[in-house]
């Protein structure tokens, strides 16, 4: 099992893949339960997001859990997009381009699932 985690200040997005990187769950969490969500899902690794709170969020791991950093460059705009296309604007809101909307929810969880995939294209690529 993968489990991404795309950091924030307040709250975080998760995204549990399984090892053919099918995803089985995602979530948003705050920030204040992200150890107990980590301890819930276990995974071989733990893959954070490379921006400002990944540090802050390795800290609050439980002690030898295996995590690399991905990059996150651009994660959340991936994100916003990965939402409309799973979750189709109707009626007027079709009209509007997709860099006008904004998701009614947050997308922190989408964000995780972004990181899974770069992770896994990173794999398949192998040593450059």
């Amino acid at each position: 099992m993968i489990l991404a985690i795309d950091p924030g200040k307040e709250k975080c997005g998760l995204a549990l893949a399984d090892g053919a990187g099918k995803i089985v769950e995602k979530l948003v969490v705050g920030r204040a339960a992200i150890a107990q969500a980590v301890a819930a899902r276990p995974a071989e690794i733990v893959l954070i997001g490379d921006a400002a709170y990944g540090q802050a969020v390795k800290a609050e791991l439980p002690a030898g859990t295996l995590v690399l950093f991905i990059p996150e460059q651009n994660s959340t705009r991936e994100a916003r997009v990965r939402y409309w296309q799973v979750n189709p604007p109707r009626g007027f809101w079709r009209l509007v381009p997709t860099s006008f909307r904004f998701p009614p929810v947050p997308v922190d969880d989408y964000a995780a699932v972004i990181l899974i995939e770069r992770y896994l294209r990173s794999l398949s690529l192998g040593p450059v």
